[in-house]
């Protein structure tokens, strides 16, 4: 039997000459083609970039190294610097101005512009100053202690006075003109000026007509120090 397709040409069915397979190899080279551009996209293009933002934060990982390092080294050398001060200001609030101190005593002892003593004189034949032990605590407000600086001040006096029976007066008056005295209150010492006496032994002076009597007294001046921090200048 002859089959003939009486349609016009241009609306016949065409018909390929290409195999299937050649369709199924080229889709197989297409899929086997994405894995490797995708490999050289990421070798020669992403990695390359990645590369070097790597490198770029291993640079900017040793910059801010090497500046931790150098503030470390500041902050070592402002604790030592901080340490060295603070010994430097614990000194200095444990110093004692002597010069000050005796200078209150002369004038306490002498006053500028009259006497202080009624009736009688005051010297000091002997003077020995000298720390007692090594410092201590001393109790402060609250649960903070205070360093306390204390030193010995021992005075040889001779009191010279006009009136034999007035001795006793004269001793008494003493006592009670240096425990007033700026000298005493303004430079910490502890308890009564009489505290250490052991009694005399008046003597009349017959060439210059004047009663003498000597004794020997030991005060105790104590500084504190709070919080090692200096205190007002003594």
């Amino acid at each position: 039997m002859i089959l003939i397709n009486l349609l016009p040409p241009e609306m016949r069915k065409k018909q390929g000459n290409t195999n299937p397979l050649v369709y199924a190899i080229a889709a197989c080279y297409l899929v086997a083609l994405v894995p490797v551009g995708t490999w050289g996209w990421l070798k020669y293009s992403r990695l390359p970039n990645a590369e070097q933002v790597l490198a770029d934060r291993n640079t900017e990982l040793e910059a801010k190294t090497a500046e931790a390092t150098a503030v470390e080294a500041l902050e070592s050398q402002i604790a030592e610097f901080e340490a060295h001060r603070d010994q430097l200001l614990g000194l200095l609030a444990r110093k004692i101005y002597w010069a000050h101190a005796i200078d209150e005593f002369v004038n306490h002892l002498d006053a500028p512009g009259g006497n202080p003593w009624q009736g009688f004189e005051v010297t000091c034949t002997e003077l020995t100053v000298q720390p007692i032990g090594g410092g201590g605590r001393a109790p402060a407000r609250g649960n903070k202690r205070d360093e306390q600086v204390a030193v010995g001040f021992r005075g040889r006096y001779k009191l010279v006075g006009l009136e034999r029976d007035k001795a006793g007066d004269y001793i008494r008056d003493f006592f009670i003109t240096t425990e007033a005295s700026k000298f005493w209150s303004g430079m910490g010492f502890l308890g009564k000026p009489e505290l250490t006496y052991r009694g005399d032994t008046p003597e009349w002076k017959q060439p210059i007509g004047r009663v003498s009597v000597e004794f020997t007294l030991d005060w105790t001046r104590v500084k504190r120090i709070a919080n090692s921090k200096p205190e007002q200048r003594m």
